[in-house]
């Protein structure tokens, strides 16, 4: 026969409450006392890569990710490329870059370029600064050359570059279109030159994450500089596609294009270039590469051979 089911009885009522009263006390005995921080390492500086791919990354109040997961996996130079990253080192992070360029563009001859050094430093997550040093062997320098093995440096022998990147927008889970972005200001100095003039150098880059862990990045790159008594401005747009060659990711290549642009000079000049390039991660904070780039129109005919590293600590 079925069973009837239970009435609830006076004992019942009491023993329930028993129960909810001793979980009560249990659950406050859990909770921290007012004194103690419930988790004492907020304010800790995050190590490079100590986002772990297995947990899932908190999100910002604002939709926003958090630092770990905005830490890139693998170290992001901005030499491997004419575009310069859009993204910082983060705080507390430094990357040190340094490259060798052989150049062979135009009726000048062959140049050599080195050590093309830049120390990039991380005083918050999203603000860095940029402090670096190049030499340029050969005959006297054409026009915008320098701007060329320089990473759109200033036109002289000797330069040291001084300045800061700001990253201005994050990818998040909320506009899964916005583009990560950083805004560039540098100061280029030619120093060994009784005719040096500090020249200005301001950049925006910006750029997405593709299916198969490509890249896609533009940028566009705003400068002044002169030749003698000739004033003039300078623009420079570039797009690059990195493609990974393994899974890993450690292995890549990259085509890309750029142009330096003159404006305001009394003879104007358009140098073109196409690029590609092989570079290896040995691990997640060191990438080696090179690069070879052409020139594609007439101002331009030649090649520029570089090859460099990035060290990220």
């Amino acid at each position: 026969m079925p069973l009837s089911p239970l009435k609830p009885t006076g004992l019942t009522f009491i023993l329930i409450l028993g129960i909810l009263s001793l979980s009560s006390k249990f659950a406050s005995a859990q909770e921290p006392s007012p004194d103690v921080a419930p988790d004492v390492f907020v304010d800790l500086p995050l190590e490079p890569n100590s986002a772990s791919s297995d947990s899932s990354p908190e999100e910002n109040p604002d939709g926003s990710n958090t630092e770990a997961e905005e830490r890139e996996n693998f170290i992001e130079t901005d030499r491997n490329a004419f575009t310069f990253s859009r993204l910082t080192t983060g705080r507390n992070v430094r990357v040190f870059e340094s490259a060798y360029s052989y150049i062979n563009i135009g009726s000048e001859g062959a140049k050599h370029s080195f050590p093309e050094t830049l120390l990039r430093i991380g005083l918050t997550e999203r603000f860095e600064a940029r402090i670096g040093y190049n030499f340029e062997t050969g005959p006297e320098t054409e026009a915008a050359e320098g701007d060329v093995v320089g990473g759109f440096g200033a036109n002289a022998e000797q330069q040291v570059l001084y300045g800061f990147k700001y990253q201005v927008t994050r990818r998040n889970r909320e506009y899964r279109l916005m583009p990560d972005s950083a805004f560039l200001i540098q100061g280029h100095t030619p120093i060994g030159s009784l005719e040096g003039q500090t020249q200005v150098r301001l950049g925006y880059s910006w750029g997405w994450e593709l299916p198969r862990g490509m890249q896609f990045d533009q940028a566009i790159r705003f400068g002044t500089d002169r030749e003698f008594d000739d004033r003039y401005n300078l623009w420079a747009p570039s797009a690059v596609l990195r493609i990974p060659l393994v899974e890993s990711r450690r292995w890549f290549t990259q085509i890309e294009y750029f142009s330096i642009m003159s404006d305001g000079r009394e003879i104007d000049f358009s140098k073109q270039f196409i690029d590609t390039g092989l570079h290896y991660l040995p691990t997640p904070n060191f990438e080696i590469g090179g690069i070879v780039a052409f020139g594609i129109n007439e101002q331009t005919r030649g090649i520029l051979i570089n090859f460099g590293f990035g060290y990220r600590f």
